[in-house]
């Protein structure tokens, strides 16, 4: 049997702007007040997203079974269950809400630098979506992701899957502005692992009313990103810096968070030290960032392997 890597999170698809232009530039040359902004955009495109099925496309590529545990608005139907099957991705536990029209969505506008501002609708609260415990695979999860969800629904989920002993990724995302105090602090105590940007770590424990030390304390195992400026990961063998893949031209930043995880998460099952585990994240992130829209990358384990040699000696 092929190592399973259960996925939550949500199912999306996302609308991103493209601003031909510098957010900063804008804020330096404008007053920005009470966050009143517009930008006239250079291009506008529909693409399938969603934290999900992005991390499940670099998995699967990897030769990983990865398996999202998701819900989905009837536009599931038409617009995006043909494509995931065409990509290998298993679509068995997407929940199809038939009361609500539409998917999650994030709604997007980038600027040249690969800055992002974001809208994010998390999608339907569905309750046809199974419970990890009905799962018929659960004992053969090597590691569950943790996507950005609700956090009543991530802390259920995860407090199902930490009693049956599956390690959790937890990658809180743009959803850890709704986590309050307590909440973070119980989501970090069920996580083995914990991803997640500079700003967002800035959020979390300014909720959490947490210092950076008390964090890393509780988690075995936190990984910052911090985009062009590579990883910073802390576990118990200490601190380990890991830069990014240098010139890379910039295609598409959506989903390069997700392919970053799906590196990392596939550095864990097959037991890769923290730098190599950085360094396939990077890779992927960086195959994520020079393709157009997310989900169009293409990748093998082989050809991993080969560009951590390449690229970082």
């Amino acid at each position: 049997m092929k190592t399973i890597i259960l996925v939550t999170g949500s199912t999306a698809i996302d609308q991103t702007g493209i601003y031909d232009g510098s957010f900063e530039d804008y804020q330096a040359s404008y007053a920005i007040k009470a966050f009143n902004v517009s930008f006239q955009l250079a291009d506008m495109r529909t693409s399938f997203g969603g934290c999900a099925p992005n991390i499940a496309h670099g998995l699967t590529q990897l030769g990983i079974d990865a398996i999202p545990l998701s819900s989905a608005g009837r536009n599931f139907v038409d617009q995006y269950k043909a494509h995931l099957i065409s990509l290998g991705i298993n679509i068995d536990f997407i929940a199809v809400a038939d009361d609500v029209a539409n998917c999650a969505s994030c709604m997007m506008i980038n600027d040249v630098h690969g800055n992002q501002v974001i809208g994010f609708y998390p999608g339907p609260d569905n309750p046809r979506r199974q419970s990890p415990e009905t799962l018929p695979f659960i004992d053969n999860i090597a590691l569950t992701i943790l996507g950005p969800e609700e956090p009543e629904l991530t802390l259920r989920q995860g407090r199902i899957l930490f009693e049956h002993n599956v390690p959790l990724m937890v990658d809180p995302g743009q959803v850890i502005s709704a986590f309050s105090r307590d909440q973070i602090r119980e989501l970090l105590k069920l996580a083995r692992y914990l991803v997640i940007n500079h700003h967002e770590f800035e959020v979390l424990k300014t909720n959490g009313g947490l210092t950076d030390e008390e964090v890393f304390d509780q988690v075995p195992e936190v990984v910052l990103t911090r985009g062009d400026k590579g990883v910073a990961i802390y576990s118990r063998e200490g601190i380990c810096h890991v830069d990014a893949v240098p010139d890379v031209k910039v295609g598409e930043v959506t989903g390069c968070g997700d392919a970053f995880r799906a590196g990392y998460a596939y550095g864990i099952v097959n037991n890769l030290n923290l730098t190599e585990r950085g360094q396939a994240g990077c890779i992927m992130a960086a195959r994520n960032l020079e393709n157009p829209e997310t989900q169009r990358y293409r990748i093998t384990a082989t050809e991993l392997a080969i560009l951590r040699t390449t690229i970082y000696g």
